[in-house]
């Protein structure tokens, strides 16, 4: 399933729509190969997502052998998003001043919601009966992939053609000057919004290695600082709704 290259053709709301079937659809098929989907030269299948209308921001999804979990764990989070963004993109209008500062609030909101639930879902396997010895290999893959979304948002999440949490916004960002208004006092104040890659939330080295389970305690505690992390940041973001 193709998106519209007219973007003129395909406003957001559709956007997030045809991105939900393919999901949905891609889901379904994955559902129902079993064993029987690999190629025996090959070893695996690839699914190709098409997340936006830009060229660069479609994705390969490569699937191993009894790794149709693994991918569908992420295909959930990014389904999430894509849910949360359509309603959004119905609801809030952006026609004033004030409504496209709310817009950008929101929609920062619906990708820390996500982050926070990714993060939650690590914390999750780490801690859940499926976690043993036996299968370290598969849960691994499901954690290295998490992550990858994390960064798949910190890279395409954007407003305005600048990335929400790939530093563009942060205090020592040079680009971004994020002066609101208040509304009611027609008052200047200045946000930020935090790096939300995964390496800025310990979830990966800055060697490029990823976090593992083969040290269990070290890898509950960096968890457990970026869900902390994520949140203190999601509740300085709502204050500003507030």
């Amino acid at each position: 399933m193709k998106l519209p290259y007219n973007l003129i053709q395909s406003v957001d709301p559709q956007r997030e729509s045809i991105i939900q079937k393919q999901i949905l659809k891609i889901r379904k098929e994955i559902s129902q190969w079993g064993d029987k989907y690999v190629d025996t030269n090959l070893g695996q299948n690839e699914i190709l997502l098409r997340i936006d209308t830009k060229a660069y921001t479609s994705f390969l999804i490569k699937l191993k052998r009894n790794s149709e979990y693994t991918i569908d764990s992420r295909l959930k989070f990014i389904s999430l998003t894509t849910n949360a963004l359509e309603r959004l993109y119905q609801s809030q209008p952006t026609k004033t001043t004030f409504q496209k500062q709310t817009f950008l609030i929101k929609k920062t909101l619906v990708y820390l919601d996500t982050l926070l639930a990714i993060t939650n879902r690590i914390s999750m396997i780490s801690k859940s009966k499926r976690f043993d010895k036996t299968n370290q290999l598969n849960v691994q893959e499901e954690v290295t992939e998490l992550i990858d979304e994390v960064d798949r948002i910190a890279s395409l999440a954007e407003y305005h053609q600048m990335r929400l949490f790939g530093g563009d916004y942060a205090k020592s960002s040079r680009t971004a000057s994020m002066w609101f208004i208040n509304e009611q006092k027609r008052e200047l104040f200045r946000i930020f919004i935090s790096t939300m890659t995964s390496k800025a939330l310990g979830l990966m080295g800055y060697d490029g290695s990823y976090l593992t389970l083969s040290n269990p305690i070290l890898f509950q505690k960096k968890i457990e600082e970026a869900i902390i992390r994520i949140a203190e940041e999601r509740k300085r973001i709502q204050s500003v709704l507030d």
